[in-house]
């Protein structure tokens, strides 16, 4: 008898939390670590009656994806280990019969911690570290330890792919290793899932105990929420009532509570008044070290790939991106060296595979700052003088200028452009740049002053 099968045959000693604990570390390999952290993660093993697995899924949305793609594969696998096993359940909290949620005293994220695997380096061992998110990395091992509690709800905002979901992730498994009731959604399952509690009347009251339930309560991706009035203000009372009962509310965004878009005012002053972090763009130094922590990550599951130090230092150098799309370019060279038969992705090699996205980093390494100094330059001015809140056509026409071009050339959002200028509200950047633009149609001397700074700032080291 081979060991598998002997292992087999004694799985009933081990009992079907234990089986169950195995057949995650398999779902998560046959997935993949995005799907798994989007469904599979949250879904606890709640308890077993006749033969039949209680499951509990994490959210509305997490039960009808898991229901059609992962039930079938979850009881194929658990069969396994578990020769008699009956058909599995996937419920949601309110669905499960009272007795038993009492029993299992496994309300929220408990029991068994997330698991660790191939693909899955969210923890905060795995966290590149310098100047630009170091504060924020700071509250999050503070939150994760229950040391924070003076903030009950804190902001941690950056453009996309700078780290929040990684620290959000990082927080979860350490609170949930100190057996606190974790509950982690992103704001479109937040969304969905209370609108669809607004049309079941009879699930209303099952979302409120869902996500109110947990002391540690956090949200990804908040602004999708932003400009649906309800869910606002059922966000708002959820965030009071968690912190009222001493729990923790942690919130992810794009922008801080002023750059938000659609924000409910009374939700807005809410997180005004909450601790808030931001986190900065990777310079070079940090982009290096993600480029090899990212091609480490994957070398372990792929044996063999490497990537020659002059590459990393050269995508460090010019790709001006975020750590997700670092990750992308590792990607891409691992598809390369795989192609290659397996030899070291050299600097020629590195360069040709990632030819697109070097252009693309290329444009995109423009920033607000970047505009401001250019525009401030050729009017023979300081940045901060370009930045005075005045009237005069003198400081007020090359700021308008400068509007104008950061729309034009930066990814910036209107409300993200208007905090770097100074506070101003998106509608004025949004009056800067038609007036502007109206400009320089009718003016052909402006058009060529504009455009000779625009070459300017794309030739800017």
């Amino acid at each position: 008898m081979d060991q598998g099968e002997e292992f087999r045959r004694s799985s009933a000693a081990m009992g079907a939390a234990r089986a169950y604990e195995h057949v995650r570390k398999e779902l998560l390999v046959e997935f993949g670590a995005d799907f798994f952290r989007s469904y599979i993660d949250s879904l606890r093993l709640v308890a077993e009656l006749d033969g039949v697995l209680l499951f509990r899924a994490g959210s509305q949305v997490a039960q009808e994806r898991l229901r059609q793609q992962v039930q079938h594969r979850l009881e194929a696998r658990l069969r396994i280990y578990l020769p008699g096993l009956g058909p599995i359940q996937i419920l949601l909290e309110h669905e499960i019969p009272e007795d038993v949620r009492a029993l299992a005293d496994a309300r929220i994220e408990r029991s068994p911690a997330p698991v660790a695997g191939p693909g899955d380096g969210f923890g905060f061992d795995s966290f590149c570290v310098d100047a630009s998110n170091q504060r924020a990395f700071a509250v999050a091992q503070m939150i994760a330890a229950s040391d924070g509690r003076n903030f009950p709800i804190w902001l941690v905002h950056s453009p996309p792919g700078c780290g929040k979901t990684h620290l959000l992730n990082a927080i979860a498994r350490e609170a949930v290793a100190l057996e606190r009731k974790v509950l982690i959604l992103s704001g479109q399952e937040f969304l969905e899932s209370f609108q669809s509690a607004l049309h079941k009347k009879r699930d209303a009251s099952a979302f409120k105990d869902m996500v109110r339930a947990p002391n540690l309560l956090m949200l990804d991706d908040f602004h999708r929420i932003c400009g649906k009035r309800a869910t606002q203000e059922e966000a708002f009372d959820t965030f009071h009532e968690v912190t009222r009962r001493g729990g923790q509310v942690v919130i992810a965004a794009n922008h801080g509570a002023e750059g938000l878009e659609g924000l409910d005012d009374t939700l807005r002053a809410k997180l005004k008044g909450a601790a808030s972090t931001e986190i900065g763009e990777p310079d070079e130094a940090l982009r290096r070290r993600i480029l090899e922590m990212r091609v480490a990550h994957h070398a372990r599951s792929a044996s063999g790939f490497a990537v020659a130090p002059e590459a990393l230092d050269m995508i460090a150098k010019r790709m001006h991106v975020t750590g997700r799309e670092l990750d992308g370019a590792v990607c891409q060279l691992l598809i390369e060296w795989k192609i290659s038969g397996g030899t070291l992705v050299t600097l020629e090699a590195a360069a040709a595979a990632l030819q697109n996205k070097l252009a693309d980093a290329a444009e995109r390494r423009i920033t607000v700052g970047l505009v401001q100094k250019v525009v401030a330059r050729h009017y023979g001015m300081t940045v901060q003088q370009l930045l005075e809140r005045t009237r005069r056509q003198a400081i007020a026409r090359p700021r308008q200028v400068a509007m104008y071009l950061a729309c034009r050339m930066t990814h910036a959002s209107l409300p993200d452009i208007g905090q770097r200028f100074g506070g101003f509200d998106h509608t004025t950047i949004m009056y800067a740049r038609d007036r502007i633009a109206e400009m320089i149609a009718r003016d052909a001397a402006l058009n060529a002053e504009v455009e000779a700074i625009a070459r300017a700032i794309r030739r800017e080291p």
